[in-house]
């Protein structure tokens, strides 16, 4: 219980508002990916595979997204990484399971109003697997607390994913290999963020 008013503090706080470095965060999630980019890639590639039936995609990607953030972690406090740490995330899979059909079907429905709102929601949902995996917060007041915690700056956070989408894009540009290489950087630079702001125990 201390735990959850701890961070729905932290929350509180963000939401007051805060600086964060566009530039420190790429340099953070860089040095996280390239000490063990191996191990990304064999990793991502089981995600594409895994993510390109639309079903498999809907039940499979909130336990894959998080198993991004938990290399991540283990990265950051020194600690070796192997391939089945990545899907220690599906030890969690029914919260993180309603967490992504939740999210998916609010962004849905705010694109097909207009797309913009859809857009809206997807930034403000940006943190949402944080606070389920790393402070066992349920789907929605994880929702809740990300929108919170994006409210306190969302002009930055907007410029950060318009900056992971680029270079994404261009991941996908280099015959789509690239891919591999852009997205767990991605996921390492929003681990970063996260960490910027409110900090993982």
């Amino acid at each position: 219980m201390q735990v959850i008013f701890d961070i729905q503090k932290k929350a509180e706080v963000a939401s007051n508002g805060y600086r964060l470095s566009i530039e420190n965060v790429l340099q953070v999630g860089f040095n996280l990916f390239r000490k063990s980019p191996g191990i990304f890639i064999i990793y991502s590639i089981a995600g594409v595979v895994a993510l390109s039936n639309p079903i498999s995609g809907l039940l499979l990607s909130g336990p894959l997204i998080t198993g991004y953030y938990i290399a991540a972690h283990r990265i950051k406090h020194n600690r070796p990484v192997e391939l089945p740490d990545f899907f220690k995330s599906f030890d969690r899979f029914v919260p993180l399971l309603i967490l992504n059909l939740l999210m998916t079907l609010v962004i849905f429905l705010g694109l097909i109003l207009l797309i913009i709102p859809g857009i809206y929601f997807a930034i403000n949902y940006l943190f949402a697997h944080f606070f389920v995996w790393f402070y066992d917060v349920d789907p929605t007041e994880a929702i809740r607390l990300s929108r919170k915690m994006v409210s306190g700056n969302f002009g930055q956070i907007l410029l950060l994913c318009l900056v992971l989408g680029g270079i994404n894009f261009l991941g996908m540009l280099a015959f789509g290999v690239g891919i591999l290489l852009t997205l767990p950087l991605s996921y390492c630079v929003v681990y970063a963020a996260f960490d910027d702001i409110i900090g993982i125990p």
